[in-house]
């Protein structure tokens, strides 16, 4: 979803565990984890060494600010808490962003009093210092939101329908949290106009 979006995500990949895999690993407390665990797992291309962690004094130059932008919205929207001051899961090389690390996204029956983030203060949460890298650079700055807006609304239902079916059968047990954000996807790109206001609110 990040890359039909034009975000910067190293190429993903499903990562499979042979059996002789996880019986060859020494501790036998991860071993066992293993074993109980889905054989499948997500994992994506290792980018190259010149790339570091985002840290908390790196500036957000003129040519970032539209992947800083699009990150910034996409975690909004996706309800990933994890792209914070501390943890970025974002690396920088230049004017080169990469973003990974998504697991913690789309978990809105745990979040208490949660609302839709095209609502009135759906996004206030991302504008507590420190909750995402991101907005401290980007607040006061003139942001285009338009090319963000066309490929949020170019999200067809087929697209959408597909990240459904690219899940792997060993994840079966997972089918109701996909529906449910497959579900949030298909209704922020039909209010996206409404996400934009409410990051426009924390941007101002």
């Amino acid at each position: 979803m990040a890359a039909d979006l034009g975000l910067p995500v190293p190429r993903p990949y499903w990562v499979r565990l042979p059996p002789e895999f996880i019986e060859s690993v020494s501790d036998e407390t991860v071993r066992q984890k293993l074993g109980v665990s889905s054989p499948v797992g997500f994992g994506s291309l290792r980018v190259p060494n010149q790339f570091a962690a985002w840290a908390k004094g790196n500036l957000i130059t003129d040519t970032m600010m539209p992947d800083a932008t699009g990150i910034l919205i996409f975690d909004a929207i996706i309800q990933n808490p994890d792209r914070r001051d501390g943890n970025p899961n974002c690396l920088v090389k230049g004017d080169n962003l990469r973003i990974f690390d998504h697991e913690l996204a789309f978990m809105t029956e745990q979040l208490l009093f949660w609302k839709p983030p095209w609502t009135l203060g759906g996004l206030s949460w991302v504008g507590v210092p420190g909750a995402h890298i991101f907005v401290g650079g980007l607040k006061g700055r003139d942001v285009d939101y338009d090319l963000i807006k066309d490929r949020w609304v170019n999200l067809s239902d087929e697209v959408i329908a597909s990240y459904q079916t690219a899940v792997p059968d060993e994840w079966a047990g997972s089918e109701a949290a996909v529906h449910a954000a497959l579900k949030l996807i298909r209704d922020a790109r039909d209010n996206i106009d409404g996400c934009l206001d409410e990051v426009r609110r924390i941007l101002k």
